[in-house]
């Protein structure tokens, strides 16, 4: 990988909203993996989805 190809893959102005999406669907899985063993547990890492991907578009929003 050439040193271009790293900047633009770690750019966040551009990408936090991806990596928000990334990481609601890592909690969205996480989720329902907890969930079938912990009931209430899998409904709290649940509900941070959304509020992963409001905070992220915010960010995003803020910086540009």
């Amino acid at each position: 990988m050439n040193t271009l190809h790293i900047r633009q893959l770690l750019n966040l102005r551009e990408n936090i909203d991806k990596i928000g999406f990334v990481l609601a669907t890592a909690s969205i899985v996480g989720s329902i993996y907890t969930y079938t063993h912990d009931e209430n547990l899998g409904i709290f890492i649940g509900l941070w989805a959304s509020a992963i991907l409001i905070g992220s578009k915010r960010i995003h929003d803020w910086m540009n």
